[in-house]
């Protein structure tokens, strides 16, 4: 985890966000679904919204105001960019998922383009394309 900011809990939100694809990897096994690695669909800020205990590790990294909000929110959301950085990258890491970057496929014996990176659940699919399961 590399962050401009230095967190006092670095194992603690590691441990969440490793929960948070441990999570979204179960309910996705085996299906026939790609992830678009530049639409969002692994994106940190939209997946926290279902783990407060996320928001709260991180806040402890902050000041907060009376009402329990960050006051530094600039560096707050820096710090959210860096670590959706590398929550794209566990994904990629975690063994869940084939890879696909951005490139030039064989599909059907013709080349299919895709512009960005994908991910898969492993196994379902030979190439980052709807119809590319494996049979």
């Amino acid at each position: 985890m590399n962050t401009i900011k230095k967190v006092n809990n670095e194992e603690e939100i590691k441990s969440i966000l490793k929960k948070m694809i441990d999570t979204a990897y179960e309910q996705i096994k085996g299906e026939e679904v790609l992830l678009c690695m530049e639409c969002c669909d692994v994106d940190l800020f939209v997946a926290a919204e279902s783990y407060p205990e996320l928001e709260e590790a991180i806040k402890k990294n902050y000041e907060l105001d009376e009402y329990g909000e960050v006051i530094d929110h600039e560096s707050y959301i820096q710090l959210m960019r860096e670590l959706d950085e590398y929550f794209v990258e566990l994904h990629r890491q975690s063994g869940y998922y084939d890879y696909f970057p951005a490139g030039i496929y064989e599909l059907d014996g013709k080349e299919e383009e895709t512009e960005t990176d994908i991910l898969a659940p492993k196994g379902v699919f030979y190439a980052p394309f709807e119809e590319a399961l494996k049979k």
